[in-house]
């Protein structure tokens, strides 16, 4: 295997995991790879999209002989005055949802690339402690869309708690997960409070799948996963036998793909759980 010290993406084969290639330079030049929204890989019928944080534009990316590259001349500017960070969600070509930043009293605004921000929905008031962290990191969220972008999902990291909405921003379903460990209130104290939902969820269209930690900083307590339907109802709950840090669903393999972070070279593989 060659040295992929300094590129960014590995590429395998499914179903039997053979490495192929890493491509992705890092840097600022038109065919690298800087900044971008970790948790947004959207595929297309000639390779993928990625959303570049610093020039808030979504690019498609495709393969050719082992090299990544950017189709920069088709990309989509989006106006936004502050680098979206905390999460963006495109609906289509030219229409995004994206998470608000510091300035922004709005949980969730839409944009489409001619038009200016509308804002969707404001911050949940769901801690009682009078902390006055501000609610991006408060209400810390990982979020998925459903296959035919009408709804979207978003677990919340220090609430055991979900909400279901449309994309005009209307909480279809409002759902708390009273299961232990549970605390109603978050803790002052950063490294006393307890993580639920720490990384992106996946959807195969009919379940959403979703790893939830359960665990402070300090504790190794077992990761589970979760399964829910897109109307808000539980399907099945798996305990995990190691912690993982990122995870992908193929419904065509019937796989789940996962990495430990603190782990090196090793991809875990489990049969994808169907209800």
């Amino acid at each position: 295997m060659k040295n992929t010290n300094f590129l960014l993406l590995l590429f395998f084969t499914l179903p039997e995991l053979k490495w192929k290639f890493a491509a992705g330079i890092p840097g600022q030049g038109p065919q690298d790879f800087y900044q971008l929204e970790r948790r947004l890989f959207l595929p297309t019928e000639k390779g993928f999209k990625i959303f570049s944080q610093p020039d808030r534009k979504l690019k498609e990316v495709w393969i050719q002989d082992s090299t990544l590259w950017i189709d920069n001349e088709h990309a989509v500017e989006f106006d936004i005055d502050e680098i979206p960070a905390n999460g963006v969600l495109p609906l289509n070509d030219t229409s995004i949802i994206y998470w608000g930043g510091m300035d922004s009293d709005a949980e969730y605004l839409s944009l489409d690339s001619h038009s200016t921000p509308k804002e969707l929905t404001s911050y949940p008031d769901w801690d009682k402690t009078n902390n006055q962290e501000e609610p991006i990191f408060k209400y810390v969220k990982n979020s998925v869309l459903n296959n035919d972008h009408t709804r979207f999902i978003s677990f919340y990291g220090y609430f055991k708690r979900f909400r279901i909405l449309n994309t005009d921003g209307h909480i279809i379903k409002d759902v708390i997960i009273k299961a232990p460990p549970y605390e109603e209130a978050i803790k002052e104290d950063m490294q006393d409070r307890v993580i639920y939902y720490h990384i992106p969820p996946h959807t195969n269209g009919k379940y959403i799948y979703v790893m939830c930690k359960n665990s402070t900083r300090a504790e190794n307590r077992i990761q589970e996963l979760q399964v829910w339907n897109w109307d808000g109802e539980p399907i099945a709950r798996y305990d995990m036998d190691r912690k993982l840090t990122l995870f992908s669903v193929s419904d065509k393999e019937k796989k789940i793909y996962a990495v430990d972070g603190d782990t090196e070279d090793v991809i875990y593989v489990y049969d994808l759980p169907v209800p």
